[in-house]
């Protein structure tokens, strides 16, 4: 029995060696960078979406989206659809938190509050682009 466990647990340290292996590897052919997920949601100054006010903002909010996309800025965004604050997520391609940042405070709507963010990094695959439909 104690051959036996001596032989598995063997067995299980050159396994998890060899995985950590192919993942070092892996991580070499696949080149990664850093993204930067935006959670727009609402501001303390946000008006109901069913409100003209607020249907304006969201609109400038997509048109800045569209922008954004057209000059590689923005890799991906969405509207968020459920019961949260949260109105849209998007991936920016910047470097650091502080860059997204100062771009968001350059728009009207979350300088005037009718919209806020959370920003998280993230790494993944370098070179992500917009997949548009053709």
């Amino acid at each position: 029995m104690k051959r036996i466990l001596v032989l598995l647990a063997t067995v299980v340290f050159v396994l998890s060696l060899s995985v950590t292996a192919m993942a070092q590897e892996h991580q070499k052919s696949v080149p990664m960078q850093m993204y930067h997920v935006v959670m727009v949601k609402h501001g303390p100054n946000w008006k109901s979406q069913g409100s003209e006010e607020g249907m304006d903002a969201r609109m400038q909010l997509i048109d800045g989206v569209r922008k954004g996309a057209k000059s590689g800025l923005i890799v991906s965004a969405g509207l968020v659809n459920d019961e949260t604050d949260v109105e849209f997520i998007i991936i920016m391609n910047v470097e650091t938190k502080t860059e997204a940042y100062t771009i968001l405070q350059k728009a009207p709507n979350y300088k005037n509050g009718m919209f806020a963010a959370d920003i998280y990094s993230m790494f993944a695959p370098k070179g992500l682009v917009v997949a548009t439909a053709k």
